[in-house]
């Protein structure tokens, strides 16, 4: 065969098909001759061919299924290899928990659906060492904590009273759960439910909070009662300086009207010495000295005003007026003195109505019209008004005087502080208390103050009030004026004061006006001498404060009794306040403060008589 396929490379390709083809024809005859004794041999046996081909199908089947079996044996060996790593990897895990649980700085607990412990690390153990021993796996949340109530582990509140709370708590599981310890520990407790419904709990040891949160209570508790004290102090302090502050009102008010006393009889004295004929030179000096009162009247006036503002004396009367009823009278007041001075004033009126305090009010544009022409020198000085973006007033005056520096301007609202310039050398130039009374009473009535000002060009003093409701005036009866020549001539008076200065300077005064002038020292004095009068008297003078605590107002009532009917009476007072103005306006007389003016005094007087 060997021989024969060496011999078939070596033929032709004709040849070797050829020879091909004679072989592929005897390899099919031993084939049919093989399949023939094949068919004999299985007819002769009983069918051997066909559990040939069973066997050989059984033999398929149960490799299939060994091979099966081994793919599963695979599996089983690959399942048993996952598993044990899971397991291992869970022993780590769990490992690494309860490490990390031990290591964490709080206590730290978790309970099943049930409520039983399934663990808990050494810290949660320690905040109850009289029961640690007891604490296992399995026990119930509360037996745990009935066995820590009866073990009296908890300081406060009584164990009853926080095992009900505790287990309200657990129940709600809202907010946070703070423990006393018996030990005096601090055991914060905050409570999650789980996914499965078990419950988580960390425990917070906030000892030092606490105890700091004490000592600053009781820090705070020290500074509220050093506090309180010094507040008391404070209180007892402010009393002491009002009672001093009233004292000084007093004082200024008693001292204000000893110095009035001999300030009105010496005004008196010169105003009666002034309606005499002097020489040039003693005239000179009679208005020197009239001048000289004057500035002695107003500083005296204006430190009594300061005190009541600083007591709280003065009570604002609020009304709604007419601003005309200020700027027209002070117009008026003030030409005299802005002529002597060559300043040209102009006052520009007008109709609006305003809420506030007219007196007040009054004396505020009074101090800044004042101000402006003491401190202006041939200029010019302007009062007007303007209405403001919130519907209020603002009375403004402006100068062209000196003008005050920016870094001055808050100086000059403080007692006794006067601006030094060249246009007030030698002249007057107040007592510096204009403006502190301006502060004061704008700060009380509630009236900004604002001041506009640049050195060289003069300043703009302004306040601003709030607008009135306007109402319809009731024009007064006109009175025809009649001449004051010789009208209070063979007057008849009855002069009522303590003082015999001013007693002295009153008769020489009404005397000198051509008046029947009578004196006393009290009202028995007076009394008496209405007796011996062959008719009562035309008008009554007497002073508020007699002596031995004696009223003015009291002992005009006496005489008008005395006489039978109601006599013109008029009340001289170096008191200022509201009240006596009421009780003498009460009483029907009129008042007129200390040190009296003489053109005042001859005004009223004229009034009455009339």
């Amino acid at each position: 065969m060997a021989g024969m396929q060496t011999r078939n490379w070596t033929l032709d390709p004709a040849d070797r098909i050829a020879e091909l083809e004679r072989e592929n024809a005897k390899l099919q005859r031993i084939n049919k001759v093989l399949m023939d004794r094949v068919e004999r041999s299985m007819d002769f046996q009983g069918g051997a061919f066909s559990l040939f081909q069973t066997a050989i199908v059984l033999e398929q089947k149960i490799r299939e299924r060994t091979l099966e079996l081994e793919r599963a044996l695979h599996k089983l060996e690959d399942s048993n290899r996952d598993l044990a790593r899971a397991k291992e990897l869970a022993d780590t895990m769990r490992t690494r928990l309860f490490e990390a649980i031990e290591s964490v700085n709080e206590g730290f607990a978790l309970f099943d659906s049930a409520d039983r412990l399934v663990l808990c690390n050494r810290k949660y153990l320690s905040y109850w060492p009289s029961v640690a021993g007891r604490i296992q796996a399995g026990i119930r949340f509360n037996d745990l904590v009935a066995m820590v109530a009866a073990a009296g582990a908890v300081a406060e509140p009584p164990p009853d009273v926080w095992l009900r709370e505790r287990m309200e708590h657990r129940h709600d599981l809202k907010g946070v759960f703070l423990n006393r310890l018996s030990d005096g520990r601090w055991i914060q407790v905050n409570e999650r439910r789980t996914r499965d419904g078990g419950i988580v709990g960390v425990y917070t040891d906030i000892t030092v909070i606490k105890r700091e949160e004490e000592r600053r209570r009781e820090s705070e508790q020290a500074e509220k009662s050093a506090l309180m004290m010094l507040n008391d102090q404070l209180q007892q302090a402010k009393s002491q300086a009002d009672q001093a502050n009233l004292s000084k009102t007093r004082f200024i008010a008693a001292a204000s009207h000893d110095l009035l006393q001999p300030l009105n009889a010496a005004r008196l004295f010169v105003s009666a010495l002034a309606d005499l004929e002097q020489p040039d030179a003693n005239a000179e000096l009679v208005e020197n000295v009239d001048a000289a009162l004057t500035s002695v009247e107003d500083l005296l006036s204006a430190l009594l005003d300061i005190s009541k503002l600083d007591a709280g004396a003065v009570t604002p009367e609020v009304t709604d007026f007419p601003l005309r009823g200020i700027l027209a009278p002070l117009a008026t007041e003030y030409a005299a003195v802005a002529a002597e001075r060559g300043i040209d004033l102009k006052v520009v009126g007008s109709g609006a109505v305003v809420r506030s305090d007219m007196r007040l009010l009054r004396r505020i544009v009074q101090n800044f019209l004042s101000n402006a022409l003491r401190y202006v020198q041939g200029g010019r000085v302007v009062v007007g008004c303007r209405r403001t973006g919130d519907g209020g007033i603002r009375i403004e005056v402006w100068d062209n005087g000196p003008g005050i520096p920016r870094d001055k301007i808050t100086e000059i609202f403080q007692e006794f502080r006067r601006l030094d310039t060249p246009v007030t050398k030698g002249r007057d130039r107040g007592m510096g208390l204009g403006l502190a009374i301006v502060d004061r009473v704008a700060r009380m009535l509630d009236h900004p103050i604002t001041v506009r000002s640049e050195p060289g060009r003069g300043s703009v003093f302004a306040v601003t009030v709030p607008r009135g409701t306007e109402r319809r005036a009731v024009r007064p009866a006109s009175i025809a004026a009649r001449p004051m020549t010789n009208r209070l001539a063979g007057t008849s008076v009855l002069v009522l004061d303590n003082e015999p200065a001013v007693v002295a300077g009153m008769e020489a005064l009404l005397r000198g006006w051509a008046c029947d002038v009578v004196s006393a020292t009290n009202g028995d004095e007076a009394l008496a001498l209405l007796s011996g009068m062959p008719q009562p008297p035309d008008l009554l003078i007497a002073d508020y404060h007699l002596d031995d605590g004696v009223l003015g107002v009291d002992e005009v009532a006496r005489l008008r009794a005395a006489c039978g009917r109601i006599l013109p009476a008029v009340i001289v007072t170096a008191n200022r306040t509201p009240e006596l103005a009421d009780e003498a306006k009460a009483a029907g007389c009129l008042v007129l403060n200390k040190p009296v003016k003489p053109a005042q005094l001859r005004a009223v007087m004229s009034g009455l008589v009339g």
